[in-house]
């Protein structure tokens, strides 16, 4: 159970920012691909998700980008794979909850596939210090082994507290810091297991997400570091 908190909590946090202009994101960069290394509560690497930029196209007055991602153990294993989407217009950025939900060794046979509301996590332009954010709640049907499985996962009270520099091996960046609270609930032969969290994350403006941290009843519990960017 300690394995599936910290593989929960390290990666319902890596969510893009937003952006007056949108040409600087990664996720709208054709063929790009971006290495996030998740770590355990001592920091240390415990596997990654690399997301791959499969195709960028124009929807009206804004961009939309289609992309991958896939989850390596820390024997670098690739264990489970999903798709989602990037939006960005003039109004600020989105993503499809759906690249939110955690990936583990013990959900590698899940189909990601399965049958989801298509729901996502808005930033809108002119992100200042104070300002509150939207949230969002994400539900999944899908199978495991044969087995009927539920996810539902919401994000709330999301708050711009601050902005700090933050530094990784891809880089450092002048970053927005957000927080909210994550509720969470893996549903198997009709039981819920319901999980509650407090979240951190931080994004530069015009690039993406760079870092995210969480815990539980005050323990840190694991985060996400951006470690590799390719153009």
């Amino acid at each position: 159970m300690k394995k599936v908190l910290i593989f929960l909590l390290v990666l319902c946090g890596g969510v893009p920012a937003l952006a007056q202009d949108c040409k600087g994101y990664y996720y709208l960069l054709n063929n790009a691909e971006i290495e996030m290394t998740i770590l355990d509560a001592k920091g240390t690497a415990s596997g990654k998700t690399v997301y791959k930029v499969t195709n960028v196209h124009k929807d009206g007055s804004g961009t939309i980008s289609d992309f991958t991602n896939t989850f390596y153990d820390k024997s670098n294993k690739a264990m489970t794979s999903g798709t989602g989407h990037f939006k960005c217009s003039g109004n600020g950025v989105a993503i499809d909850m759906k690249m939110s939900v955690p990936v583990m060794p013990q959900m590698k046979d899940m189909k990601m596939e399965g049958k989801t509301n298509a729901t996502f996590l808005d930033y809108p332009s002119g992100m200042h210090v104070g300002q509150e954010l939207p949230g969002g709640t994400f539900d999944m049907n899908t199978t495991v082994n044969g087995m009927d499985m539920g996810i539902s996962y919401t994000i709330a009270n999301r708050k711009v507290v601050g902005r700090e520099d933050v530094t990784t091996p891809a880089g450092t960046w002048n970053c927005f810091k957000i927080v909210y609270d994550l509720n969470f609930e893996m549903k198997m032969m009709g039981k819920g297991i319901p999980m509650k969290f407090n979240a951190v994350e931080w994004f530069a403006p015009d690039f993406g997400p760079v870092k995210t941290s969480s815990s539980k009843d005050g323990k840190e519990m694991g985060g996400t570091m951006i470690t590799a960017v390719k153009k």
